[in-house]
């Protein structure tokens, strides 16, 4: 449009709200009529001095239409352009939105104009609404122009201050919600376009018409089509969230925006010890590396860690990792993370998180209940909950109408240029500390509620890395077997013949050391060593625990001084997730010990983890091993006790093995029968048996010291209580036994006890 002084003038006074005539064109259809006239002197009368007229015919001349008309911007703003280089933008737009634009038609010609009035859309994003309203005279939003309707503009009187052939109008670009329909990337805009038909017929005086010849058509100020727009252009405005581990912040935020003042609500990145020494590190039973990290505050109950779980946060990397330690329990365990999520989209936003799948969208696992705040993945057994750094309660979705989105779940506001902290509380299923454990790995969406879709504009990782491991016998496969229960047979040999040990390569049943291999498994998901320790009950005597590697070698004891409790606990190498490592579990059994089974109590604890795992099930059994040795004496004054022993047991005073010895005919003959258990455990139906000698009857025999009850047996016969009669005859075979608990059976000896008799016969 070519500005001309009359246009300006009528932009001047729409600005300044006054009306003003648009035009000093005759109305067209208007009669200009003429009449002529010619003076002169009264031929009649020389000398007068009052001239005489004479007038002509009338003349009449008809005003023909010019049709012309123009839209412009009311504010006065020069048009003539294309969505590009709009006069009017209006930028960071968010769905749901109306732009309104005042513009004015006016009508610049000579003559009543009907304004087909359409939008031009020209390069816009579809998916807008354009619409069009009259204004009423105080600014007020009137009656809507269908597009593709007419607008008639009346020809301007100029005689009157009024501007007859002005009519004010406001555009309307509405943004969808639908996020198909508009993304942070659309470009809006449309500008009014008006048309005029033809309605002159072939005759112009007599068909004149709105000047424009039927069947033609002519545009703003007769210009080519689309030569003379005037565009409102409409950007989207484009979250910018970057949703973090915790970190340094220098403006930080509550879940509701306002200032956190208390910086202890800021968990500050130092130093955390946390387990990812180098595997296969030996002796050590503190497998950590101190690395920046932080605790969040107030642990919750549910916390497995002492104090709190140490996290380490990788900013760079979007991801921070838990490493919580066990407990005793099997309820479910928490760990709270904090995130920051800073805004530098120009403008404060609300924004809502959510746990989220890769590509940004909701993640379906979840069920989320707006009445607790939480989100539960009834799979895994996870729930998640958003809270607020400064009361620890979950943080609400917002209702507020004015949100250019509606709020699904939990939302927090991010004024421009600031970050809000928010904690992230994970609980997850703790069954059990020995089954295989996978990583708790959640991915935290953050979505601007002035974007129309429901999809995260940033995400970050919250990782926990639970601890699990196994302790027992081994196995084939991976995997320890605690239910096993093997059993390691040994021979302790005699204190005279002791057998020897033999470490880890100690075949069974031939030496005194017993060797279980025994496996330790970590099923967890970061590095760990572990302590192990074990005992065995003799009775009575205790003996520890040896653990070797598999090529042999002495596992790293927790301390080296013999006399310290830890002197008998050692260390394994540190274990990478998901590895097994072989140990092998070794005792030497006292010498000449009572045969018998005897249970190996174990012991591994995680020395990170703090789990702790026992293998209370493997048996050692001493063998039987030894004799039962005999010795019979016969009595004669004067021998010193124990000067003449025979087959291993020691005479008693005033009897001899060896030694010479008489009796006259009448006289009795004393012995003295000693039989000895020298087995490693009891023998049964321990009896001593003797023949009476020829040349002799029978006279008596008797245990010394005499049990509560002895039973006896002559020749092979039943056992009776009853003692046998003198006078029995040469050859005749008497046995004699202890039957204490009273069922006419022999007692067993004891390991290493003694049975005596004395057997008394009468030379004939």
């Amino acid at each position: 449009m070519k500005l001309n002084t009359k246009v300006l003038a009528l932009m001047t006074a729409l600005a300044a709200g006054v009306a003003s005539a648009a035009t000093t064109q005759t109305t067209a259809g208007t009669t200009i009529t003429n009449v002529a006239s010619a003076e002169f002197t009264d031929p009649t009368n020389p000398g007068s001095t009052t001239p005489l007229t004479a007038t002509s015919n009338t003349v009449s001349t008809t005003v023909l239409p010019k049709p012309s008309f123009d839209i412009v911007y009311t504010d006065g703003t020069a048009d003539g352009n294309t969505l590009d280089n709009a006069a009017k933008t209006t930028t960071g737009a968010v769905p749901g939105q109306s732009i309104p634009t005042n513009y004015s038609l006016v009508n610049t010609g000579n003559v009543a104009l009907d304004v087909v009035l359409n939008a031009d859309t020209t390069g816009s994003t579809a998916g807008a609404t354009v619409q069009y309203f009259r204004l009423n005279a105080d600014g007020s939003r009137g009656a809507e122009i269908p597009l593709g309707s007419t607008v008639t503009l009346a020809v301007d009187n100029p005689a009157t201050p009024a501007d007859e052939g002005l009519v004010n109008i406001v555009q309307v670009i509405t943004l969808s919600t639908d996020p198909t329909k508009i993304s942070p990337n659309s470009v809006f805009g449309a500008s009014p376009e008006g048309t005029v038909a033809g309605t002159q017929g072939t005759d112009v005086l007599t068909q004149p018409g709105n000047g424009v010849p039927t069947g033609t058509t002519i545009y703003e100020e007769n210009k080519a089509v689309n030569t003379d727009l005037q565009f409102t252009k409409v950007t989207v405005y484009a979250p910018a969230l970057d949703n973090n581990p915790n970190g340094s912040t220098t403006t930080p935020v509550d879940s509701a925006g306002n200032p956190i003042t208390d910086p202890t609500k800021i968990p500050p990145v130092t130093s955390v010890d946390v387990p990812t020494e180098t595997t296969g590190k030996t002796g050590d039973n503190t497998p950590v590396v101190s690395t920046p990290g932080y605790v969040t505050p107030t642990a919750p109950a549910g916390d497995p860690t002492t104090g709190g779980t140490p996290i380490v946060p990788n900013v760079g990397g979007d991801v921070q990792i838990a490493y919580p330690k066990a407990d005793t329990n099997s309820t479910p365990d928490t760990v709270v993370f904090t995130n920051t999520l800073t805004n530098t989209g120009g403008a404060a936003d609300k924004v809502q998180l959510f746990p989220a799948l890769a590509d940004g969208t909701p993640d379906p696992a979840y069920v989320f209940n707006p009445t607790d705040g939480t989100f539960t993945n009834s799979t895994t057994g996870v729930v998640i909950r958003f809270l607020d750094p400064i009361t620890g309660a979950p943080i609400p979705v917002s209702t507020d109408p004015n949100n250019p989105t509606a709020a699904i779940y939990p939302t927090v506001t991010v004024p421009n240029g600031s970050s809000a902290v928010y904690r992230t509380e994970v609980t997850y299923p703790d069954a059990n500390d020995s089954d295989p454990v996978q990583p708790v790995t959640v991915l935290i969406g953050a979505d601007s509620l002035k974007d129309a879709d429901t999809k995260s504009n940033s995400n970050t990782t919250n990782t926990i890395l639970p601890p699990a491991a196994q302790f027992g016998d081994t196995t084939p496969n991976q995997g320890a077997d605690a239910p096993q229960a093997p059993v390691q047979t040994v021979n302790p040999g005699t204190v005279v013949t002791p057998t020897p040990t033999a470490g880890i390569s100690s075949p069974d049943i031939t030496d005194r050391t017993a060797v279980f291999p025994m496996d330790v498994v970590n099923n967890g998901q970061y590095n760990d060593s572990f302590t192990l320790s074990g005992s065995v009950n003799f009775g009575g005597t205790t003996v520890p625990v040896l653990y070797y590697a598999a090529d042999g070698s002495l596992l790293p004891r927790v301390s080296t001084d013999p006399a310290s409790p830890d002197y008998n606990k050692f260390i394994t190498p540190v274990v990478a997730p998901g590895e097994e490592l072989k140990v092998f579990a070794v005792i030497d059994t006292p010498v000449a010990q009572i045969a018998g089974d005897y249970t190996v109590s174990q012991t591994a604890v995680g020395n990170y983890s703090t789990i702790t795992m026992t293998d209370n099930n493997d048996i050692i059994r001493v063998a039987p091993e030894g004799s039962v040795a005999v010795a019979k004496f016969v009595a004669k004054t004067g021998v010193t006790a124990g000067s003449n022993p025979i087959n291993g047991i020691a005479n008693p005073a005033d009897y001899t093995a060896t030694g010479l010895n008489g009796a006259l005919p009448g006289n009795t003959i004393s012995y003295k029968i000693i039989g000895k258990n020298n087995y490693n455990t009891a023998v049964s139906n321990f009896s001593l048996c003797d023949t009476v000698p020829t040349n002799t009857t029978f006279a008596s025999i008797a245990l010394n010291p005499a049990p509560s009850k002895t039973i006896y047996r002559v020749n092979g016969g039943a056992w009776s209580a009853t003692a046998p009669a003198g006078g029995l005859a040469a050859g005749t075979v008497v046995c004699v036994a202890a039957d204490t608990d009273g069922n006419d059976v022999p007692d067993a000896l004891a390991a290493g006890a003694t049975l005596s008799a004395d057997f008394i016969a009468i030379v004939k």
